[in-house]
């Protein structure tokens, strides 16, 4: 029963992403349109070869639903000739709607349920969270009249985003545990860039630090959540 990813896999995993990387800064766009969507492609493939010996679990569909509207939001993303925007915005609401729904289900297989007791102190950060990184947003928004009808959709979004991030802490003990964790945190970081890049003032380098930490975050994320439902099946 395989739940450690290949070092072909893994060093195949970091030059598509590099690829990914160098291509957008240096504006190769047909190389960045062939690397991009391979990030979430070969995660994919990777589940698959893994969950024949896992068992096609409730957790690993909607880890793979989510996976693919991933895709879907990095293809829309990727286009520069029209402002797609919003379809990616809403793509990876839906993964994160998913992916957090994953989080849940392997909680409850574990059979420890979630500890209010545990849960309130990490709720606190993310609440502190969402307060700054809105507060820090909204004077773009407030300020372009062109922006407003974008705020609503932010907020929705930073919410679903810190469920996740919650939902990920509320799984320890389970195999995979550290690996989900991290990735959930740099697929937040990742997004915070973006969206400070995009509404608020040009973050240097911000290419390479946001596809960086998203890459790794999907990486860990799904890595991490094949240990725990292989390692631990259930139908």
């Amino acid at each position: 029963m395989l739940t450690k990813p290949s070092l072909v896999f893994t060093v195949a995993f970091i030059l598509i992403s590099v690829l990914t990387i160098l291509s957008d800064v240096l504006g190769i766009l047909w190389l960045h349109y062939a690397a991009k969507p391979l990030i979430m492609l070969l995660l994919l493939g990777y589940v698959w070869q893994q969950d024949w010996a896992g068992g096609y679990s409730t957790q690993i569909r909607w880890l793979v639903v989510g996976m693919v509207f991933a895709l879907a939001g990095d293809v829309f993303l990727m286009i520069r000739a029209m402002d797609l925007f919003m379809p990616g915005l809403g793509a990876f609401l839906v993964m994160q709607l998913c992916y957090s729904w994953s989080f849940y289900g392997s909680i409850r297989q574990s059979a420890r349920g979630i500890s209010m007791r545990s849960v309130w102190p990490v709720l606190i950060l993310f609440v502190l969270y969402d307060a700054v990184f809105l507060y820090l947003l909204h004077p773009a928004f407030g300020q372009n009249l062109a922006l407003s009808g974008l705020w609503w959709p932010v907020v929705i979004y930073a919410i679903c985003l810190s469920m996740m991030g919650l939902l990920a802490t509320q799984r320890p003990k389970l195999p995979g545990y550290g690996w989900v964790v991290a990735g959930a945190l740099l697929f937040i970081l990742s997004d915070s860039l973006i969206a400070i890049n995009k509404f608020r003032f040009p973050i240097p380098g911000s290419t390479f630090f946001v596809m960086s930490t998203y890459a790794a975050a999907q990486y860990l994320i799904v890595v991490g959540m094949v240990k725990q439902i292989v390692s631990c099946p259930a139908r």
